[in-house]
């Protein structure tokens, strides 16, 4: 790579710097192919596939080597990157692991901005320029919200400790990338800027490879994941909650835990008060239950909690498993012929949801049917209240 017509040695560093990056990126690419949950999987190959293509427009930025078609692709592909970005989030935090189709407006929309870039619409081009970078620190912003908000409810002790630092450090880099563009716009771009954005990019990259090259099963909180031993719905009625709800099987505190040959004494006894806690004394019935009032109450510490019901139990995140026991609970009265004539919303209630929307939501999560229409089934009547009542 020859050096920009004004950047001499400091150019010919920016070019190294941004290859390092490409190079780095395609092969965390490569490596997400081997990620465990489809989302993760696909969602992180994209992502950085598309900012492999950022690197490589910052590269174009210093050189103008690229003939105009290929500017332009790699222009808008690597616009689509925050996108991806903030979808990749969602499955690693936030455990999504289906999409809804509105979700990729995310990624079209930041395409769309890159076409219209492109373009140079005139007198419109400001306009689109301050939309797309709005969206782009909105997504920022957001996926360091989810990352935040779901730090202390991760049970995966490996995810938590070493991906957490990371995609906030990318989300952070985003945003400044934005406000150095803003500066640019007006003119105030020092001429160091260049140099430094590279230097940047490449730390991010550089620490992120030392997560990403190797997708571990325990780093993308895979194993006996609940929503996926789920069996198909059933209209009999749902038993009182057991560890291991969300329709997997009942755990048994003297059987060997899944993902695990056999369990301590010490773990045996761990999960035994952990038991009767949930299933005796429905500590799942407490609005804003949290691991660590739970752990307390247990007498287990909370990282020792968190690989418990991780390892043993199957579930990513604390939220999870207190609503698999919840939701299981309200599967047994809506199936309960003498609580007919009791509201959805009281049912909600009683079991620990602050709200409707969010009962409606996780009982569909789990069931694959609204409590509704559990209820109708469960009778083959019309249920006397509806699901809004």
């Amino acid at each position: 790579m020859t050096g920009s017509a004004d950047g001499g040695m400091t150019g010919d560093f920016t070019q190294l710097l941004l290859g390092v990056c490409a190079g780095a990126l395609l092969a965390m690419a490569a490596a997400m192919l081997r990620a465990p949950r489809p989302a993760a999987r696909w969602t992180g190959l994209t992502f950085f596939l598309t900012s492999a293509m950022f690197a490589l427009k910052l590269w174009n930025d210093e050189t103008g080597a690229l003939p105009p078609e290929m500017r332009m692709f790699v222009g808008v592909t690597a616009m689509t990157s925050v996108g991806w970005f903030w979808l990749m989030v969602m499955a690693l935090f936030g455990d999504l692991d289906r999409y809804r189709p509105v979700m990729f407006l995310a990624p079209a929309a930041m395409g769309a901005c890159g076409i219209a870039n492109m373009l140079q619409l005139g007198p419109l081009s400001a306009q689109v320029w301050i939309v797309g970078t709005l969206l782009q620190v909105t997504l920022a912003v957001w996926s360091i919200a989810i990352v935040v908000r779901s730090w202390t409810d991760d049970l995966v002790e490996t995810r938590r400790r070493l991906r957490g630092p990371f995609m906030v450090a990318v989300a952070l880099y985003i945003i400044s990338l934005n406000g150095f563009d803003i500066l640019e716009m007006l003119g105030a771009a020092p001429a160091w800027y260049p140099m430094l954005n590279a230097g940047l990019f490449a730390a991010v990259v550089l620490g992120g490879s030392l997560v990403f090259l190797n997708p571990r099963e325990d780093m993308f909180g895979e194993g006996v994941d609940p929503l996926e031993a789920r069996a198909p719905v059933s209209l009999t009625p749902a038993p009182q909650p057991k560890s291991g709800a969300n329709g997997a099987r009942p755990f048994k505190a003297d059987e060997a835990a899944t993902g695990v040959s056999a369990l301590d004494r010490a773990a045996r006894a761990d999960l035994e008060r952990l038991e009767s806690l949930m299933s005796k004394d429905q500590v799942w019935k407490e609005e804003g239950l949290t691991i660590a009032s739970l752990a307390l109450r247990a007498g287990i510490p909370e990282t020792q909690l968190r690989r418990l019901i991780n390892d043993c139990l199957g579930y990513r995140n604390f939220p999870s498993y207190v609503n698999a026991h919840r939701i299981a609970a309200a599967k047994s009265r809506l199936a309960d012929p003498g609580e007919a004539r009791v509201s959805i919303s009281t049912i909600a209630y009683d079991i620990g949801f602050a709200s409707l929307g969010p009962f409606n939501r996780a009982f569909k999560e789990e069931a694959g049917i609204s409590p509704s229409e559990w209820r109708r089934k469960s009778f083959e009547i019309d249920s006397p209240i509806s699901e809004d009542a």
